[in-house]
């Protein structure tokens, strides 16, 4: 009796299906199992790209301590233990991107020989040089590999200590005196900064023994174009503005410096770090470096909005690729279109962690070696700084009373720190994702719907699918690579659904392949993560 009413069970559902589709699939069905009316989409797991994933990264720059804490607005040091660096640790994050400025350390010329660096006017021990070494105390405690990004030269110093402050640093070039380039200038004294950037790396390094410091970049978004001034570093634009070249010079003086100290094996020279508006930055210093300068390259990019079809995105990602001249390629930063260059649009919606997987797995798919997002956090960039000047990008936010210059933000939050979903939907991607994997691009038949497979260097895998579109979508899996049979952890983000305050997306259930088949239902606007155990 029990099996014939199993069956005529089975038969309604079949019917229900038929005449209200796939909806009718609904959750309360147990959707990994056959649903005979369904429409499985075939999705196999084909070819790898080729390219391991080196890390998921976010930006964390480091001006808690110097520049928010200073501003007396009740941000405390306790809440950098309590909710940074223990977010930071559940999130397995594996890489950060920190900013660094050269007054911090050197904020006026040590000497005018930069082949001998006189330590006794070097400033590591300022309050800013403090609030780094916080961030890589967290990195180093975590395991967590840093790009220590040198911006430029600061055209207008401002340091805790007072030194030199309102002045131009010794670095800015010759055009920061004509026209002013804004907050950061460019250089023309290659061996000088040089050796203010060695110098510093080799300290960090072997003064303070951080073993996590594993690439370094000169200069952010050395292609920004500046009206009257031009870019900050110019790289293959002679023959159309007619202006020599600044960038490979630089790098080229940096990794003579580097080797010099002895501390170029110790980091990989990650390079170009352009903007997603001037595409053809890379192949510039490609054709520019002859020693082997490049370890890899990275861009960054905003300009895709949340509509932006999956093969847009490959496209754009494949493109550096194929300039990078057999190099590695880095999504250095990656977010969405904003206003003004601390905000974006629809920062604080669900569907914003929809689209940043889904964005994210296209990139990786075309064969990126990782991405970071910026940003970890809100924060405050300068302690003087205006509200409409925070940086509001972050997987969380600061205090809630910082936001009471816009009551329909500050209205809404409920707590200091409070995160948004995009904490929860990265956090699927840092922590299932990690160094090593093998990607495994996934075609699942819908130019807003993305989905990778992974194979960890212990033969797991894992698979990742972000459905951006408002309609479900029954697929069927299908992997004959060895070991990919098993069972596997579910876990999903899903509106109305997410975990409470700070605490990450749990496993909800598990599931096992059969003959290299697994068959699920993939929700509108969500993202499903499949971790075989």
């Amino acid at each position: 009796m029990a099996m014939k009413m199993t069956h005529i069970s089975k038969t309604l559902l079949s019917i229900v299906c038929t005449l209200w589709g796939m909806s009718a699939c609904s959750d309360d069905y147990n959707k990994y199992d056959d649903c005979p009316a369904c429409n499985y989409y075939p999705v196999a797991v084909g070819n790898s790209t080729g390219t391991p994933v080196h890390a998921i990264g976010v930006e964390m720059d480091p001006h808690f301590f110097s520049q928010n804490i200073t501003r007396n607005d009740g941000s405390k040091a306790e809440d950098w233990e309590n909710i940074v660096v223990q977010r930071v640790k559940k999130m397995k994050v594996q890489q950060f991107r920190i900013m660094m400025q050269p007054q911090w350390w050197e904020p006026s010329n040590d000497n005018n020989d930069p082949n001998v660096a006189d330590m006794s006017k070097f400033t590591f021990d300022s309050e800013e040089m403090q609030s780094v070494y916080k961030v890589l105390d967290m990195a180093q405690e975590n395991n967590i590999g840093v790009t220590l990004v040198v911006w430029g030269a600061i055209t207008n110093i401002d340091l805790l200590s007072g030194i030199n402050n309102g002045q131009k640093h010794f670095l800015c070039d010759a055009r920061s005196y004509n026209v002013n380039p804004g907050w950061i200038a460019g250089i023309d004294n290659y061996e000088e900064f040089a050796e203010n950037f060695s110098t510093m790396v080799k300290y960090l390094i072997e003064e303070k023994h951080y073993t996590c410091i594993n690439q370094i970049t000169p200069f952010n978004e050395p292609d920004s174009h500046i009206a009257g001034y031009g870019r900050i570093m110019w790289q293959g634009d002679f023959e159309t503005m007619g202006w020599q070249d600044t960038y490979a010079p630089m790098v080229k003086a940096l990794d003579a410096k580097f080797k010099a100290d002895g501390i170029r094996s110790k980091v990989h020279f990650n390079l170009s770090d352009n903007t997603d508006g001037t595409p053809g930055y890379i192949a510039a210093c490609v054709s520019a470096f002859t020693n082997d300068e490049a370890d890899l390259y990275n861009s960054h990019v905003y300009k895709f909005d949340y509509n932006t079809p999956n093969s847009t995105l490959v496209n754009w990602e494949r493109q550096n690729i194929a300039s990078a001249g057999g190099k590695r390629h880095f999504v250095g930063e990656f977010g969405f279109p904003g206003y003004g260059s601390a905000r974006q649009y629809g920062i604080d919606t669900y569907t914003r962690g929809v689209q940043l997987i889904r964005v994210a797995l296209n990139y990786l798919n075309a064969g990126a070696c990782g991405v970071s997002y910026w940003s970890l956090i809100d924060q405050y960039y300068n302690r003087n700084a205006s509200y409409s000047e925070m940086q509001q990008l972050g997987l969380w936010k600061y205090l809630k009373s910082a936001y009471t210059e816009d009551p329909d933000v500050y209205s809404k939050i409920k707590e200091d720190y409070e995160v948004r979903p995009q904490y929860y939907a990265y956090s699927l991607l840092t922590r299932f994702v990690r160094q090593g994997d093998e990607v495994y691009p996934l075609d699942l038949g819908d130019e807003l719907i993305a989905g990778s497979a992974f194979l960890n260097t212990e033969g797991k895998w894992t698979y990742v699918l972000s459905n951006a579109t408002d309609k479900d979508k029954m697929i069927q899996l299908e992997n004959d690579k060895e070991g990919a049979n098993g069972e596997y952890n579910v876990y999903k983000y899903m509106e109305g659904r997410l975990p409470e305050g700070d605490n990450l997306i749990e496993s909800t259930e598990t599931v096992n392949t059969q003959e290299n088949n697994l068959k699920l239902k993939l929700s509108r606007s969500s993202i499903r993560v499949l971790v075989q155990k």
